[in-house]
C-alpha cells in the first residue's frame, strides 16, 4: 500500500498528462498482477470496480470521529488541518505524521479484504471498528490515501481514462481496445489483467451489469464536428435522466450514467421493459411526461428531479410526476453487441 501511496504523491505533483500516464505504466509493469489489478481500481478513485454495487457506507462524520480517536489530537487541530488541506485524507496525514507507524506493513490485498469486510458489515460500529484496525497499522501516507479512496476524492488529477491509457502503454495495446474492454466489463482491474495476459478480445458484456456510456465529445468548431460523420441524423434532445435499461429473463434494471442502479426510483417502467422476449440493453432518457390524447409531451427537468434518490416512490408521486423512457439507441440485442455497428444499422434494430 505504501508504494501505491507514494505513486499517488508523484502523480499529484505533476500537471502533465503524459507524465502521469508514464508513471502509472511504469508502476503497473513493476507490480505483480494481483497488486496491479487492485491498484487500478483504487487509482480510479473507487474501493470496488464500477460494476460492483457494494458501498462502504461510512459517512464523513464517522470518518472524522475515527481520525480524531486515532490521533488523540484536539478537534481544533484536525479542524485546522482540514481547513488548510481541503480534504480529510490530507488533513489526517498532517495530524498522524508523528503518531502513525513509520514502517509500512500493509499489503494492497489486506486493504481490499478490509473494504470487502466493511461492505458486508451492517452496523456502523462494526464498520468503524474494522476500519480503525486497518488505519492503526497504516503509515500516515497510507492512511491519507485509504481515506481518499473511501471518500472517492483522490484529488491527484487522475481520471479512469488516464488509467486506461496507462494500461495500454504498460502492456502495449491500442487505447481503444483497453477502453472497449473496460466499458464491457465495468472493472478496470479485470481489464488490466486481460491486457497483461494479451486477452482483451475475451472481454464480454454481462447483462444487468451496466457498461460505460457513450458520451458526447467536444469539438472546436462545426468543421471538426462534421468530420466524424459520413451522414448526419438530427433528433430531439430530451432533458431528463440518461439511463441504460438491461432487460431479460422477465426482469429489467435501470442504471444512471454514473453506473448506479436507479430502478427503484422508476418502478412503473419495470413492467413494460421486462416484457422483451430476449435479452436487450437500451440507451435512453427517463423523462417526466405529461400524458395526453395526442401522446403528450416532456415536462421540465425540475419535475424529474422530484423522483431522484428515492428508495421507494409513493403512488401519489407516480401520479403527480409520471415518467416515460425515451429510447434512442440499442447496445445489445439478439445475442450480440451492436456497439460496432453504424447508427444506420442500429436504428432498424431499435
Amino acid at each position: 500500500m505504501q508504494r501505491l501511496a507514494e505513486l499517488c504523491e508523484r502523480i499529484g505533483a505533476t500537471t502533465k498528462k503524459n507524465q502521469k500516464i508514464a508513471l502509472l505504466a511504469e508502476y503497473f509493469r513493476s507490480r505483480e498482477l494481483p497488486d496491479a489489478a487492485i491498484s487500478a481500481v483504487f487509482l480510479s478513485g473507487r474501493a470496488f470496480p464500477a460494476f460492483d454495487e457494494r458501498t462502504l457506507q461510512i459517512g464523513g462524520a464517522l470518518l472524522w470521529k475515527l481520525v480524531s480517536e486515532l490521533t488523540g489530537a484536539p478537534d481544533a487541530t484536525l479542524t485546522a488541518a482540514y481547513r488548510k488541506r481541503g480534504d480529510l485524507g490530507a488533513a489526517a496525514y498532517d495530524v498522524l505524521l508523528n503518531t502513525a507507524p513509520q514502517s509500512a506493513t500493509l499489503t494492497l490485498q489486506e486493504v481490499r479484504d478490509i473494504f470487502d469486510q466493511i461492505a458486508e458489515t451492517r452496523t456502523a460500529t462494526a464498520k468503524v471498528s474494522a476500519l480503525k484496525l486497518l488505519l492503526q497499522r497504516a503509515t500516515a501516507l497510507e492512511a491519507k490515501y485509504i481515506l481518499k479512496i473511501i471518500t472517492g476524492e483522490l484529488r491527484i488529477g487522475l481520471k479512469e481514462s488516464l488509467v486506461e491509457e496507462a494500461i495500454a502503454k504498460a502492456y502495449d495495446h491500442p487505447v481503444g481496445k483497453v477502453q472497449r474492454a473496460n466499458m464491457l466489463l465495468g472493472d478496470i482491474g479485470a481489464t488490466l489483467r486481460l491486457a497483461a495476459e494479451h486477452r482483451l478480445d475475451e472481454a464480454r458484456m454481462r447483462l444487468f451489469h451496466p457498461i460505460g456510456f457513450m458520451l458526447a465529445s467536444p469539438a472546436t468548431d462545426a468543421e471538426e464536428a462534421f468530420q466524424y460523420f459520413e451522414r448526419g441524423q438530427v433528433e430531439d434532445k430530451y432533458d431528463g435522466i440518461r439511463a441504460q435499461a438491461h432487460c431479460g429473463d422477465g426482469q429489467a434494471r435501470l442504471f444512471s450514467r454514473t453506473l448506479d442502479e436507479v430502478t427503484s426510483s422508476f418502478p412503473e417502467l419495470v413492467g413494460p421493459l421486462s416484457e422483451f422476449p430476449g435479452e436487450v440493453i437500451l440507451d435512453g432518457e427517463i423523462v417526466a411526461w405529461k400524458h395526453a390524447e395526442d401522446g403528450g409531451h416532456a415536462m421540465p427537468f425540475s419535475e424529474i428531479q422530484k423522483r431522484l434518490g428515492r428508495k421507494q416512490v409513493s403512488e401519489k408521486l407516480i401520479r403527480e410526476v409520471p415518467v416515460a423512457y425515451v429510447v434512442f439507441d440499442v447496445i445489445y440485442a439478439a445475442g450480440a453487441l451492436t456497439l460496432d455497428k453504424p447508427l444506420s444499422e442500429r436504428t432498424p434494430i431499435l
